[in-house]
């Protein structure tokens, strides 16, 4: 990585970004306080960061009636506007577009509105019209007065509380309407109540109709008159409905231009962000790939009108982890010399990149520590397959991986579950690998021992090698033994780490001492163990010359790394290795599980228990499998604290492609 300064007019800036942006070769970072040059200032984006805010409300506002949109953005040529002029033309587009559907919403909430009124007063007139009652009678201004409304179901009885408390139980109350959520009503009391009863139903959320004056007398007439207005609500609708349509479609185009440019220009306000200016220029700090510089650097020139100046910081990246490691390990870079360290670029294979977002998600590599894909190419399927070694499910795995490895490389999208697991069929071919493999030496075929597995390997060896559900001890002896050999290989990593970084000392008082005590008590055991565990054994010789290195290792991890890494390393090492046994306790599980259906169900049962362990126990032994790695594994090497390199890019549509005036010049 090669750690830049780019000084660019302002009147050129867009064009750089625009070429920075599809090119996706910049990671850019903050100017360090110590770097920034003498009258410059942070570059102002507030305004624009607070643009953009109400731009993104707008937009969303929209949304809903471009849902269905599916209209190409229209092509705009924003390379030569400046990040201000082009917030201030999305800000008048989106405001524009926010007022037409405004009015679409405002004239959906009046008829909306409408709806709900008319409908009230149906079912109120069909109440009045079973009663008898002529609407002339409603609301009067004799001796008693009418009150007709409508009210939510809970709160009708409250009402007829109410009313009845409130004239001093003068008031004849009745429900001439029942719907889902409402009831209309009918009441009858003295007038001099009735200023008091109207406040009381308003209260309790009834709405009392106020428009029965303009209705004719008769009931049925007067709702034969509010049907009609409800037609008319609903051809109202249907009209909104085809302008929204309309609306949709004419500025369907726009829309997503819009949307587009909003995420351009989102993206370079984020870039801005970490910049300094002048009154003429801005200036960028970046880091970019070394083997692409040169053509960064050509490709920017000729973006921005060679009015630009690109400054190279040779030692950076050496400056910061030498400053890094005078001062301790395990300091992160920026807290020590106040800059941010190189980000890194992995260049994994295309067909290993599934295993390569396995570590990421635990951490990104740093530049002092060994990637451990390399490894993991061959320990993972092989953990995997100790655990799941079936040849069946095996070649289920592989056929499926390459089926779903088929549809992603055409690039075609299935239900989401199923496209999680499509994006990682290069690991699911990977495991399947192992699964046979291990099902080989097994002799397992969908919980059975078929002859066709029964063949010689080579020089006599014959498979199925041997099988763990008969040889349970042994399988397990085998399976602390690959722990052993795992988490030794973890700490050889971890010293070359360290020689690698120049740090001898504590390469030998670490992973080595660490590795020699291991190897050495693993040892000792074992042969205690065999002895039927005859302990006293370890004080005679020739075993007792092995607690010097025991002993010795742990004194010097104690002296040299501290108390608390020797403890931690003594105690890690054997809960570590013991963890292995999940292999051995997952394999006869698969084994037992499917053979007690088979017992129990015979061939249905063996279909079932097949189904189950291929879908649940396969889910769960990839999760030991991790854990294995993650937990053990790499807690002897591998700490993941590198800064994943995240290069400017812009959206790569139309509206950005039409742009690449620059590669024609």
């Amino acid at each position: 990585m090669r750690r830049v300064t780019v000084i660019v007019s302002k009147d050129q800036l867009t064009n750089f970004l625009s070429y920075a942006g599809q090119e996706g070769l910049l990671h850019f970072v903050t100017v360090p306080d110590k770097q920034v040059p003498t009258g410059t200032i942070p570059f102002e984006t507030s305004l624009l960061v607070a643009r953009l805010a109400a731009v993104r409300n707008r937009l969303t506002t929209i949304a809903p009636l471009m849902r269905d949109s599916h209209a190409e953005p229209e092509l705009n040529n924003i390379s030569s506007q400046s990040v201000e002029s082009l917030a201030e033309y999305l800000d008048k587009e989106a405001l524009n577009l926010e007022r037409s559907v405004k009015q679409l919403e405002a004239r959906q909430e009046k008829l909306q509105e409408e709806r709900g009124r008319n409908v009230q007063l149906s079912r109120l007139l069909s109440g009045l019209e079973k009663l008898g009652v002529r609407l002339s009678t409603v609301g009067g201004t004799g001796f008693t007065t009418i009150l007709a409304g409508e009210a939510p179901r809970d709160s009708v009885e409250s009402i007829r509380m109410e009313l009845d408390r409130v004239s001093y139980g003068n008031a004849i109350f009745a429900i001439t309407n029942t719907s889902d959520e409402a009831e209309s009503f009918f009441a009858i009391l003295p007038s001099a109540f009735q200023d008091e009863a109207k406040q009381a139903l308003a209260a309790l959320g009834a709405r009392l109709e106020p428009g029965l004056a303009q209705l004719p007398p008769d009931p049925s007439e007067a709702k034969k008159q509010v049907e009609q207005r409800l037609e008319e609500t609903r051809l109202g609708e249907k009209e909104l409905e085809t302008d929204r349509a309309q609306l949709a479609k004419e500025y369907g185009p726009r829309y997503a231009s819009l949307l587009m440019m909003f995420e351009i220009l989102e993206v370079r306000a984020k870039a801005l962000s970490t910049a300094l200016a002048t009154q003429s220029t801005v200036l960028l700090d970046a880091w970019v790939p070394e083997e692409r510089f040169d053509g960064f650097s050509k490709g920017a020139s000729k973006a921005s009108g060679d009015d630009i100046s690109i400054q190279v910081d040779e030692h950076a990246a050496e400056r910061i982890v030498r400053t890094a490691r005078e001062h301790s390990e395990e300091l992160i870079p920026e807290h020590v010399v106040g800059e941010e360290p190189p980000p890194t670029l992995i260049d994994a294979p295309a067909f290993f990149k599934p295993l390569q977002s396995v570590i990421n998600n635990f951490g990104t590599p740093s530049y002092h520590e060994l990637n451990p894909l390399p490894f993991m190419i061959i320990t993972y399927p092989i953990i995997y397959g100790l655990m799941f070694g079936d040849v069946g499910q095996g070649l289920l795995f592989i056929f499926g991986g390459l089926f779903l490895w088929n549809l992603k490389k055409k690039g075609r999208k299935i239900f989401e579950l199923g496209q999680m697991i499509a994006d990682g069929s290069e690991l699911l071919i990977l495991l399947g690998i192992g699964i046979v493999v291990f099902g080989i030496i097994f002799g397992d075929f969908f919980g059975f021992a078929p002859d066709f597995l029964k063949f010689n390997v080579v020089n006599g060896v014959r498979a199925p090698i041997f099988s763990p559900s008969d040889l349970k001890i042994e399988f397990m002896v085998i399976t602390l033994f690959v722990g052993v050999a795992h988490l030794t290989f973890g700490l050889a990593l971890s010293a070359i780490n360290k020689i690698k970084n120049k740090e001898y000392s504590h390469a030998i008082f670490g992973p080595i001492s660490w590795a020699v005590f291991y190897i050495s008590g693993v040892y000792l055991i074992s042969q205690v163990v065999i002895a039927g565990f005859k302990f006293g054994i370890a004080l005679k010789p020739p075993y007792v010359f092995f607690l010097v290195p025991i002993f010795v290792p742990l004194v010097l991890m104690a002296w040299k790394e501290g108390g608390l890494h020797m403890f931690e390393a003594f105690l890690s090492s054997a809960s570590n290795t013991f963890s292995y046994l999940r292999i051995w306790a997952l394999n006869i599980a698969d084994f037992e599980f499917k053979f007690a259906l088979f017992i129990a169900l015979g061939v249905l049962g063996a279909i079932i228990g097949n189904v189950l362990v291929l879908i649940i126990e396969g889910l769960i032994v990839f999760v030991q499998t991790l854990r294995l790695h993650w937990v053990e594994w790499f807690s002897k090497f591998y700490e993941g604290t590198g800064t994943p390199f995240a290069p400017y890019q812009e959206p790569l549509t139309g509206l950005v492609v039409a742009n690449k005036w620059y590669q024609n010049q």
